[in-house]
C-alpha cells in the first residue's frame, strides 16, 4: 500500500499536468483551513470567559464584598453566632440608567402623519469635566447566601440567623443556607 501511495506521487510528479498536482495540494489546503474553523480552541474560550467575568465586574465585585462585610458585621451581633463567614453569589452586573432629554417631533400633512422623536443623553459638568448624568444604578440581584457559623449547629441561632440574613437582604430562606464552624485543632 506504501508503494502504491509512493508510486502515484512519483507519476504525479513525473507528468508535465503540474496544474492537477497544484489543484490537488490547494483544495487539500483548503480543507483543512475549513476543519480548522470548526474546531474550537480552548485557549480562546477561556479568554473569552475572563474578559466576560472582568467586563464590568470591578463594581459588582465590590458591591458583592462590601455585602458580604455588612452581613457578617451584623450577624456577630446575634447572640449565639460567634465569628461566622459570609458568601454572598450574585447575579448580573451593576447596570446604569442615564437620564435623557426625549424630543417628539410630529410633521403633519394632509396625506400622511410622520412622528419622530430623539434621544439624547443629559451631559453635565464643565469644560473636560463632562459626565453623563446618572438616573439610577441598579445593583446585582442576590442570588444565595451561605453563613458558616461558630453557633451554625444549634437551631434556634440557625433560625434567627436565616431571618435575619432573608430580612437584611430580601431574599427567601430557601436561598440562604447556615452552616457550623468546624473547630480548629
Amino acid at each position: 500500500m506504501k508503494e502504491q501511495i509512493k508510486a502515484y506521487f512519483n507519476s504525479l510528479l513525473n507528468k508535465t499536468d503540474k496544474i492537477r498536482l497544484a489543484v490537488i495540494f490547494g483544495a487539500a489546503g483548503m480543507l483543512l483551513i475549513f476543519i480548522s474553523e470548526l474546531i474550537p480552541e480552548k485557549h480562546d474560550t477561556a479568554v473569552t470567559a475572563e474578559e466576560e467575568t472582568s467586563f464590568g465586574s470591578d463594581e459588582t465585585e465590590s458591591f458583592r464584598l462590601a455585602t458580604e462585610a455588612q452581613l457578617r458585621g451584623l450577624l456577630e451581633k446575634i447572640e449565639g453566632v460567634g465569628s461566622c463567614e459570609v458568601m454572598v453569589t450574585v447575579e448580573g452586573t451593576t447596570e446604569y440608567v442615564y437620564a435623557e432629554n426625549i424630543s417628539r417631533y410630529t410633521d403633519s400633512s394632509p396625506e400622511r402623519c410622520n412622528e419622530k422623536c430623539d434621544n439624547d443623553v443629559v451631559i453635565v459638568g464643565n469644560g473636560a469635566d463632562k459626565q453623563a448624568l446618572v438616573r439610577k444604578i441598579i445593583r446585582p440581584r442576590i442570588s444565595g447566601v451561605v453563613v458558616v457559623c461558630e453557633g451554625g449547629g444549634d437551631t434556634k441561632v440557625n433560625e434567627r440567623v436565616l431571618k435575619a440574613v432573608s430580612t437584611a437582604l430580601n431574599i427567601s430562606s430557601n436561598r440562604v443556607c447556615v452552616e457550623s464552624k468546624t473547630k480548629q485543632k
